[in-house]
């Protein structure tokens, strides 16, 4: 999971929003296409076309495949906000794996057990198991710092965990449900389903990837620092690729130099 910056919202939304300040969701949705297409491919933009939890890519916009998640619940009414057209609530994520005909990594059986991002989220709270308002229970991918990473990845598994330097670095998470912040970072993982083995498969895919093409690197003579800081700039060049948390991760600090030198925000 890393950082989202989400730019102004679509004028579509906000004039709809005047126009029907008290309409659901759907009604936008089912009433008003312009709006729901723009808010689609704003999200889209803003985070480079991956999903808002897992990073896989999903820029093409498969309906089938991705969708727009509130991160508040949008049937919350207790509050003059109404979150279902609340644009800073509005996030894009994948279908979370629970698009059966799709190929790897958006598909695995067994489904449920392959089920992640808020497929899985939704039914642990339809479950009981996690509150409807996940604000302090799970990581809100609008406010995570953009460093440190509060991640680390197994890079024989692909599995994520909390890296205990940076959490213990990080400032207060606001409305901290948990003891501290490294406990609010595995809940995440494990509420999100962030380790399940369709999204370990994918990292694998990535990691084995970059440990190939660092082999390359070696064998064509450059030092560590001229290797990395080349593989910086070919992976993360160009429009975000999937996983991009992995590829930093692995990339380390030369993942870091060339993202300050191209004024990464986010």
């Amino acid at each position: 999971m890393k950082r989202v910056n989400k730019n102004t919202e679509p004028p579509s939304l906000q004039a709809y929003r005047q126009a029907q300040p008290q309409a659901s969701w759907d009604e936008l949705r089912n009433n008003a296409r312009q709006a729901y297409d723009d808010i689609r491919s704003h999200a889209f933009e803003d985070q480079r076309g991956l999903c808002a939890y897992c990073e896989m890519d999903i820029r093409d916009n498969d309906p089938l495949k991705s969708r727009i998640e509130h991160f508040h619940p949008k049937s919350d009414h207790s509050t003059p906000i109404n979150w279902a057209l609340a644009w800073n609530n509005m996030l894009a994520v994948c279908a979370g794996g629970s698009y059966r005909h799709g190929t790897a990594p958006h598909s695995m059986e067994p489904l449920d057990e392959n089920l992640s991002c808020d497929a899985h989220k939704d039914r642990l709270i339809q479950q009981g198991r996690l509150a409807e308002a996940c604000e302090g229970w799970v990581l809100n991918p609008l406010l995570l710092p953009i460093w440190p990473s509060l991640f680390e990845v197994d890079k024989f598994s692909g599995k994520l965990c909390a890296s205990d330097c940076a959490c213990t670095q990080a400032a207060p998470w606001p409305n901290n449900q948990h003891t501290d912040t490294n406990t609010l970072v595995l809940h995440t993982i494990d509420a999100l389903n962030l380790n399940c083995q369709r999204l370990c498969t994918a990292r694998l895919a990535v990691i084995h990837d970059i440990e190939r093409n660092k082999k390359r690197q070696r064998l064509a003579g450059r030092t560590p620092q001229q290797g990395m800081a080349t593989l910086a700039q070919r992976y993360l060049g160009k429009p975000w690729p999937g996983f991009f948390t992995t590829i930093c991760l692995c990339l380390g600090s030369a993942a870091d130099d060339y993202l300050r030198q191209t004024a990464y925000a986010g």
